[in-house]
């Protein structure tokens, strides 16, 4: 994966915590609507059988959810782009590491603003333009704290194992 396309996905995924984490809970709400009889054709135990239908629902709801589409971007025609995310819960760790550290008392207050502005305020965040008019900063600047920002929580992902270590810093 180029460090752009991370880059994107990094962002993506700060920008959209909670539509991820509500896809989650509907992938985990599905995982225990269906069969547990271990049946192979229910995507059961893998081949192996297990008599207790309890134990093999509660095998299916720890299990990790693999993979969701979450929505993005304005509705047309009744449906929205949707972006696939390989192993959202972990993702969803990465934005709560990145979130408290970027809006704890530790950081610096203008850091604080441009976390909040860019990824906490609606589906886009605040357009830069704004922010650094608002903080009386330069562009270089904000990108500079951005550019940090999306390295952390690369290097969280990267821990995590969700994404190989960026290759520039």
């Amino acid at each position: 994966m180029r460090d752009e396309n991370k880059d994107s996905l990094i962002e993506f995924v700060l920008r959209n915590a909670e539509p991820i984490a509500a896809r989650v809970k509907e992938a985990q709400a599905e995982k225990s609507g269906r069969s547990s009889d271990g049946d192979n054709n229910t995507g059961g135990s893998r081949g192996s059988h297990i008599s207790d239908p309890t134990a093999a629902q509660a095998l299916k709801l720890v299990e990790p959810v693999q993979f969701i589409y979450c929505p993005y971007g304005p509705v047309i025609k009744g449906r929205r782009e949707e972006r696939y995310i390989r192993l959202p819960e972990k993702w969803l760790k990465v934005e709560k590491a990145t979130r408290e550290f970027y809006t704890k008392d530790s950081a610096a207050e203008k850091v604080r603003e441009i976390y909040k502005r860019r990824y906490l305020q609606g589906e886009y965040g605040e357009r830069w333009e704004i922010t650094c008019a608002k903080l009386s900063i330069g562009h270089g600047w904000y990108y500079s704290v951005v550019h940090d920002i999306v390295r952390f929580a690369g290097l969280y992902a990267s821990g995590l194992g969700l994404i190989a270590p960026y290759s520039r810093f």
